[in-house]
């Protein structure tokens, strides 16, 4: 049986870095908007998760869209990125821990599924977290392999990444493949119209307040962390 996670907020906490990207993102926003209190920011955060924005740099342009409106945030947006954005880069290649680092069930959980399960990673994410996954946090040893969507070209929700990973797996009957992760819209629905399972994770993850659209974004199974899946597999 072949087992795909995703990496961020499945196996990895970014807890740091979306603390640290509200703080700055927030100071920038109040000085363009008059009476802007940080509550008013959480509730256009949360209306911009629920937007399903992509990735991060999707996940910054919708928030600043919510508070300052179509006409005004493009410019907010820049400003971010020279002030906080790249900084926060730099901070992860320095420091990797202040900005991620594994669940606490992590270790445990992936030693006990690489022992009796394929495991491998299909994830949206810049090619140099692949020597962070390997050196830093010790997490490569227990894949397979690891598609990278920066490395391969497209990303989820493509079906194409979908489609490589089994391919390279050589997964004649997708019924018999599983995603862990923690998004409905980029991990469930599209594994599943392929015919593949799902799980879940929902780990308190910015995703996890986003609700399924449809039957195929519906998980074969969800859990709070990642400890059930030695019970499950």
């Amino acid at each position: 049986m072949w087992l795909f996670f995703d990496i961020g907020e499945t196996l990895l906490s970014e807890k740091g870095f979306h603390t640290a990207r509200n703080d700055g993102l927030f100071l920038i926003l109040k000085a363009r908007k008059k009476g802007l209190t940080r509550q008013l920011y959480d509730a256009a955060h949360r209306r911009a998760i629920l937007s399903r924005p992509g990735g991060e740099a999707s996940r910054v342009r919708a928030i600043a869209r919510e508070v300052l409106g179509a006409a005004e945030y493009y410019q907010a947006v820049e400003e971010y990125y020279q002030k906080v954005g790249n900084q926060l880069v730099e901070a992860f290649e320095k420091d990797s821990n202040k900005m991620f680092r594994p669940y606490p069930e992590v270790q445990r959980v992936l030693s006990d599924l690489s022992s009796r399960h394929s495991l491998a990673v299909i994830a949206n994410q810049h090619r140099n977290v692949r020597k962070h996954l390997e050196k830093t946090w010790g997490l490569a040893k227990y894949f397979k392999f690891m598609i990278l969507s920066e490395e391969v070209g497209f990303k989820k929700p493509d079906r194409e990444i979908f489609l490589l990973a089994m391919d390279k797996a050589r997964v004649d009957d997708p019924s018999e493949a599983w995603m862990i992760g923690d998004r409905v819209d980029t991990d469930v629905g599209p594994s599943r119209s392929l015919g593949m399972k799902a799980v879940r994770i929902l780990h308190d993850s910015e995703a996890s307040i986003i609700p399924s659209r449809s039957e195929v974004e519906v998980p074969d199974f969800q859990f709070k962390d990642l400890i059930p899946l030695m019970s499950l597999f």
